[in-house]
């Protein structure tokens, strides 16, 4: 009598441990940026306007987002956490030949494609690795810091929020400025002040100027609008920007959406 055992194993492969992640992002086709600044340089800016702040800002930034939702395209990556940061598309596609190849059962057919994996497996690595070499050899230190980080595994923590939240914002807002109400004397004072002297302008050109310097790597803020939009199309939201920002020069009011947006962050 023959009794058979079943042994489990006590180790667990990475891929069965940890469930691949899906990630969504928005990619530019070739000639997006283009259609989006015909997009908004076709705006008739003027429809959006409203005597509430609030409600002409959050107007303008919809329809911008609008605008670039339409011109983008929405990708869905799957990340798997085994994954080798050498891989690439082309590897991909010679790992599923020589899986076939096993599948199908001939022999001659199965020794190519383990070839020619081998050799794409060899020549991704090597321009993986002139590609890390090269964050040392340029003038940059965000791609060297990179280098530095791909060589040690370095993973930061994730301290971000997994959404963004307005009405956090708002009211992180309202208790850091907690010490800036003052009593009805002293607007009144401040009020009167101001009337006689000249009062701020604000000149298109200015926010153009401000647009143009913004950094497009930096994330956007709650009203979703990203850095890349805002330096890409300056020319187009120059206007519209203006008047928005003018208004809390001459009224004491600023829109909720602009607490955390890069442009307002400029002035």
């Amino acid at each position: 009598m023959v009794t058979a055992v079943l042994l489990i194993p006590a180790y667990t492969p990475v891929r069965r441990r940890a469930p691949p992640v899906i990630k969504t992002v928005k990619t530019w086709p070739e000639g997006a940026s283009h259609q989006l600044q015909d997009c908004l340089e076709n705006t008739g800016w003027s429809v959006f306007e409203h005597q509430d702040l609030e409600e002409h800002t959050t107007s303008v930034l919809s329809h911008i987002n609008f605008c670039v939702n339409s011109v983008t395209v929405d990708k869905r990556l799957r990340v798997y956490s085994n994954q080798k940061p050498w891989m690439t598309k082309e590897v991909q596609v010679l790992l599923r030949q020589r899986d076939a190849a096993f599948r199908s059962g001939d022999g001659m057919q199965y020794s190519a494609a383990r070839s020619e994996l081998k050799r794409g497996i060899r020549e991704a690595k090597a321009a993986y690795k002139r590609r890390i070499k090269d964050h040392f050899g340029n003038n940059n230190s965000r791609q060297v810091w990179q280098g530095v980080q791909h060589l040690t595994n370095y993973e930061p923590c994730n301290t971000t929020l997994t959404e963004g939240n307005a009405a956090l914002a708002e009211e992180l807002n309202h208790f850091f400025a907690r010490f800036e109400v003052k009593g009805p004397e002293a607007a009144a004072a401040k009020t009167s002040d101001s009337s006689s002297s000249p009062s701020l302008i604000v000149q298109e050109y200015e926010v153009r100027r401000t647009l143009r310097a913004v950094n497009p790597r930096k994330a956007a803020g709650p009203d979703g609008v990203t850095a890349r939009v805002l330096k890409e199309c300056a020319d187009q939201l120059a206007g519209v920007f203006t008047k928005i920002f003018t208004v809390p020069v001459l009224h004491p009011a600023v829109p909720k959406v602009s607490h955390n947006c890069p442009t307002a962050k400029a002035y």
